[in-house]
């Protein structure tokens, strides 16, 4: 480990600091104003690091959920900090007291007298590791350092980076020794600048690491269920008023603990074991404490799971059959609206799913009715392939009843569109008051896939089929839906959406019309049609024609624009799409260059707006998932070529997932909500 320990040029905590140059010669009064303005910057130097300690968190979580220790390790103000973030941890979410673990260079007597020089050594920062017996696949490892550079903390760091640890490093400089990918998984480094008393990183570095260190901690105790909302519901009720404090949870929490005295809620958190979480179970579900405790374990320790969930979800499966005289549970329906097709999903309780498939369905286009009817028919045609028999389920014959409807579709962000088609989509399908009918664009379901991963905050979604599009959203906290952060195109075929399906057919058609017009002036060297030329003529005029054309017989444009069909010129511009992916597939140069282009175009003007770090909401690419959907995007030679593109520009997602089916991860997301495990807060209803 050769670093030149000794040199601290170059550290932004050891600057001079020229706003406190005079501080010793001014007013008592002045050198707290001077001392204040230069603590109020502490905060804004930790906001750079936040998609970082957001990532973090989300590694620290299942970890710590399953057992997992936190290992803090410093040296100086920095162990100190550790060890007090570290202690606070058991009695405020009631983790184990061995779960949060703080070390110090010098040990247990370093926390109240400097012990000089124990922070030199890699070696003991190793040797107060290996005393813990770590467990690789469960224990973290948090190294603070405000130098970046303190041996005792990159000793310890890359023994436990070596076992296979999660390791996470804090500092206040950047770039730092302990900022190596090799050694730490995580860096978050806040810059507060030069201290008020040069170098001495107790002030705003300290300030600056406990921010961190606090969210940390705090943000992995929420995520893990330790809080339920702003409230502490994990504590551990250690003293007077601690033992307070939880009577007064168990009366805001629940109105059945609203009238209690203190001597029956003390009975109440004694019989639970001192756990305001459980007792609040015991109360609300008037269920045994083995019953409650089942539960909680069920959730994963989450709360809010337990309260939202009906109890009859949790019933005999034969009652949520039907069976007993009980009521059928109704089914849940999902609708997705896309430009070539509407796709409708039904799914029941016990994973009986059928599905049903209808035309276009694109509120863009203007033809309301017609969309409607489309999804009427798509959903109907669902109920159908279920028999009204079949698991119990409630679906008359003549009137299929739903306990969710969800809507996708493109133009549901338009003013009063969700008004007309909650109206409409009531009276076509017979639903009332008690059917819950979500409506959002066709975007929000497919973000419904981040819930397969949960140890990301942020995805951005990518759709290309007959229009394109780019959404980021964020996953807030455990059994919420995504929100959306951020848009990127989506403006429609007449004004952009680039790479998309009509936009691939109409440069195709434009390359084809341009030969076509060549050859009848008598420009074009080449006396007949290129292969992927002659499949755009005969997408259009017929195979019949076969390979060998008479130009003067041919009047592509009129038959592009022309209403010889239902479809709309829209429609048939895309249509070629498919075509032009197939020779591509193949080989065909023209049509690699023309996909190529399109992707290009897709991604410079579309895609990486949500990528610059100055947009609302970002997490970097390498922290942030890639959702893909869409026609298009589904082909694999686009995607290919999609990919290449990222690649090229140095693009790298932490995870990609393609999603062909976006009806059904919307069930699969309403299904989760009827049975508690997942409120639907985040889309707009």
């Amino acid at each position: 480990m050769a670093r030149d320990i000794l040199d601290l040029s170059g550290l932004q905590t050891e600057a001079i600091n020229g706003r406190t140059s005079q501080i010793d010669r001014v007013s008592t009064l002045q050198m707290c104003t001077i001392i204040n303005n230069e603590d109020l910057t502490v905060a804004a130097s930790v906001t750079p690091c936040l998609p970082h300690i957001a990532r973090a968190i989300d590694l620290l979580t299942p970890r710590v959920r399953r057992g997992g220790r936190v290992v803090y390790v410093g040296a100086g103000t920095s162990g100190r900090l550790g060890i007090l973030d570290s202690s606070e941890i058991f009695p405020t979410f009631s983790a184990p007291p061995t779960q949060f673990l703080g070390l110090i260079a010098g040990g247990d007597a370093a926390i109240r007298r400097a012990q000089e020089g124990a922070e030199d050594s890699p070696e003991a920062g190793q040797k107060d590791l290996v005393a813990l017996d770590l467990d690789p696949e469960l224990d973290s490892v948090i190294g603070i350092a405000a130098s970046g550079r303190t041996p005792y903390v990159l000793g310890a760091l890359e023994y436990a980076k070596r076992l296979g640890c999660l390791t996470l490093g804090v500092a206040c400089v950047s770039p730092s020794a302990m900022d190596d990918p090799s050694t730490v998984d995580v860096m978050m480094s806040p810059l507060p600048g030069p201290e008020i008393v040069t170098g001495s990183t107790r002030l705003k570095a300290g300030t600056a690491t406990k921010l961190v260190l606090n969210m940390l901690s705090t943000g992995t105790m929420i995520k893990v269920g330790k809080t339920y909302g702003n409230m502490m519901v994990d504590l551990n009720a250690s003293n007077l008023k601690l033992k307070q404090r939880s009577r007064n949870i168990l009366r805001e929490l629940s109105q059945r603990c609203c009238g209690m005295t203190d001597a029956s809620l003390d009975e109440l958190l004694v019989a639970c074991g001192g756990s305001v979480k459980l007792a609040l179970v015991v109360a609300e579900k008037g269920l045994t404490v083995d019953e409650s405790k089942r539960r909680l374990e069920e959730a994963q320790g989450v709360l809010a799971r337990v309260l939202a969930t009906d109890d009859r979800v949790h019933s005999d499966k034969a009652l949520v059959n039907g069976v007993n005289g009980s009521k059928p549970k109704d089914p849940v329906l999902c609708i997705d609206g896309g430009g070539s097709k509407c796709a409708a999903v039904l799914g029941t309780a016990t994973g009986v799913t059928s599905r049903g498939v209808a035309g276009p369905c694109n509120l863009t286009d203007g033809h309301f009715e017609s969309t409607m009817d489309s999804v009427v028919t798509a959903a109907h045609r669902a109920v159908e392939s279920l028999s009204p028999a079949e698991d119990g389920v409630n679906v008359p014959d003549s009137r299929p009843a739903f306990s969710t409807v969800w809507i996708g579709t493109a133009g549901m962000d338009r003013p009063g569109m969700r008004e007309r088609v909650r109206e409409a989509l009531s009276r076509k399908l017979g639903l009332d008051e008690s059917t819950r009918i979500l409506i959002t664009n066709d975007v929000d379901l497919l973000a419904a896939a981040m819930k397969r991963h949960p140890e990301t905050s942020s995805s951005i979604v990518v759709i290309a089929g007959t229009g394109s599009i780019a959404i980021r959203y964020a996953q807030d906290v455990d059994g919420q839906a995504p929100r959306r952060v951020a848009r990127s195109g989506g403006w429609g075929h007449l004004l952009g959406d680039e790479g998309a399906g009509y936009a691939i057919g109409r440069q195709a058609i434009r390359q084809a019309l341009t030969s076509i017009e060549n050859l009848k002036l008598c420009r074009r060297r080449s006396p007949t049609l290129s292969p992927l030329e002659q499949k755009i003529v005969a997408h259009f005029h017929g195979s019949s024609l076969g390979k060998q054309y008479d130009v003067d017989d041919i009047d592509l444009l009129s038959s592009v624009l022309a209403p010889t069909d239902e479809k709309s010129a829209k429609s048939r511009i895309a249509g070629v799409t498919q075509a032009v992916l197939n020779e591509a597939a193949d080989g065909d140069a023209e049509a690699i260059a023309i996909v190529s282009d399109q992707v290009s175009d897709f991604v410079d003007t579309t895609l990486t707006r949500l990528l610059d770090p100055q947009s609302s909401g970002y997490v970097p690419p390498a922290q942030c998932g890639l959702i893909l959907s869409g026609g298009v995007m589904l082909h694999t030679t686009y995607q290919d070529i999609f990919q290449a593109a990222l690649e090229k520009r140095g693009i790298q997602f932490y995870y990609t997932e393609s999603v062909a089916d976006a009806a059904s991860v919307g069930v699969e997301c309403l299904l989760a909500i009827e049975s508690g495990k997942s409120p639907l807060n985040g889309v707009s209803p």
